[in-house]
């Protein structure tokens, strides 16, 4: 068996490859993002490797699957264009049962070109490997379903592989296992998914007439099918959302940076928390996220106190005023407010401030879309609001917001938007820039003259800065 005639027949991308070297490491791997990035072929070719891969390993005549939304997409996308790629001595296809087998000296192996119109079809079929074809077409029970169909004998790791632009049903739940990361608490392999990011650029074969029709596109579908980003869609509320921007490597405050935390209660829904400061060009970032359902005022606010290291100087916390007209749980019949205040002073023997937040739903929006706006700040591109990576559900709900179809002003408050409200009046509350420290002669001249500190940047003046002014 001539592995290497398999690899120049396939003739792989730079990104192909390295997607599928990736295959080998993890059962699931989506290759995903934008249109003409060569995903498609890319799948035909992967479950053809595989195929052989096994067969030199010693496992003859495995199964494999690659599934379409429908037949007409099956056909259109796949079967119609098999006989072209794949030569006759690599294999023969049956167009009674739409199988492709290899010839015995590549292992005698099938694929099974199937469709998703009705996915319990394959209550009792087994797969060495699946692949599907545009993923966010299906929902997530279709989803787990094929997960349990992956199994062959003699093969210790099936493989799961996908391809998908962003948008369609299943566009959320897939972008949240794939590239927010999050999962159920009794998922047992989140280690091993794994996301290649696919760019219309990667396909050296795109003609520049193709490339100039989706650089045409709206903005939604032009960010969608060219740039490969997952947080646009139709309908999205908050269209100034860019990931590379907003998002940011965990950045903690220093001492002189003003912080504070806001609150969205709930208990059968997630309450949130979310912990801001402010730096020297009055941005704020949020940097820390307390999302769970099933807890009390009293556990909310123990837990609250516990995420907060004790030499963080915590301005004050915000909160939805629905908690203060809340009747307690104790016979005292205190606020949902006073039970926290009352428990936060009793684990920290000092008082916290807290303040209703301004709950005003369309002013609040429109405020945060300010914050979104991206603007030149200190000479760089940058929006008002950062965004730390330690924030998953915030970053997660936040670009999904949609709009209310009977107030077009308005959220959709039948989606997930705890972190979102919990952001709001965070914002809401009006925050102050922060003052920076002047520790050397030029500072104290910039502060004198109402400038930042020489080093800018997310954390103002930090002790790196401090240590290189010494060295000056």
């Amino acid at each position: 068996m001539r592995e290497l005639d398999i690899d120049k027949i396939s003739n792989f991308t730079e990104k192909q490859e390295r997607a599928e070297k990736l295959v080998y490491d993890f059962k699931y791997l989506l290759y995903g993002g934008a249109m003409a990035g060569g995903k498609s072929y890319w799948l035909r070719w992967m479950l053809v490797k595989l195929l052989v891969y096994w067969a030199i390993n010693g496992v003859k005549h495995p199964t494999v699957a690659l599934f379409c939304e429908d037949f007409p997409s099956l056909k259109d996308r796949h079967i119609s264009r098999i006989k072209h790629e794949f030569p006759p001595e690599l294999g023969v296809y049956n167009a009674t049962d739409h199988n492709f087998t290899l010839k015995a000296r590549w292992g005698g192996g099938t694929i099974a070109f199937r469709n998703l119109d009705d996915a319990s079809k394959y209550q009792s079929s087994e797969f060495a490997a699946i692949a599907v074809d545009e993923l966010t077409k299906n929902d997530r029970n279709t989803f787990d379903f094929l997960r349990t169909r992956l199994r062959w004998k003699g093969i210790k790791h099936p493989k799961f592989i996908a391809a998908t632009n962003p948008g369609g049903k299943g566009s959320q739940w897939v972008k949240q296992m794939w590239l927010d990361r999050i999962y159920d608490p009794n998922e047992k392999e989140q280690d091993q998914f794994m996301y290649v990011a696919a760019k219309a650029s990667d396909n050296p074969y795109i003609t520049g007439d193709y490339m100039r029709t989706l650089e045409s596109m709206p903005e939604v579908l032009r960010r969608a099918f060219l740039e490969g980003d997952w947080d646009v869609f139709q309908g999205q509320y908050f269209k100034e959302w860019r990931r590379e921007y907003h998002v940011i490597v965990p950045r903690m405050p220093m001492r002189h940076h003003k912080k504070y935390i806001a609150i969205d209660y709930g208990y059968a829904a997630p309450s949130c928390a979310l912990w801001f400061y402010v730096d020297e060009f009055g941005r704020v970032i949020v940097y820390r996220e307390l999302y769970r359902t099933g807890m009390t005022y009293r556990e909310f606010a123990k837990e609250i106190s516990a995420m907060t290291p004790a030499d963080e100087e915590i301005q004050y916390w915000v909160a939805d005023p629905a908690i203060w007209a809340t009747k307690g749980e104790n016979d005292q019949q205190l606020s949902g407010a006073d039970i926290m205040a009352s428990e936060y002073q009793l684990i920290r023997k000092k008082m916290v401030i807290m303040i209703k937040g301004d709950n005003r739903r369309v002013p609040g929006w429109t405020v945060m879309r300010e914050y979104l706006a991206l603007t030149m700040i200190n000479g760089t591109l940058s929006p008002r609001l950062l965004i730390c990576e330690t924030c998953p559900n915030l970053i997660r709900t936040l670009p999904a917001l949609i709009y209310d179809t009977k107030n077009v002003e308005d959220v959709d408050s039948d989606g997930e938007d705890h972190a979102p409200d919990a952001l709001r009046y965070g914002l809401m509350s009006r925050p102050q820039a922060s003052v920076a420290i002047a520790t050397t002669v030029g500072d104290k001249v910039n502060r004198l003259l109402g400038n930042p500190p020489r080093s800018g940047g997310f954390q103002g003046y930090t002790p790196e800065d401090r240590r290189k002014d010494a060295l000056r």
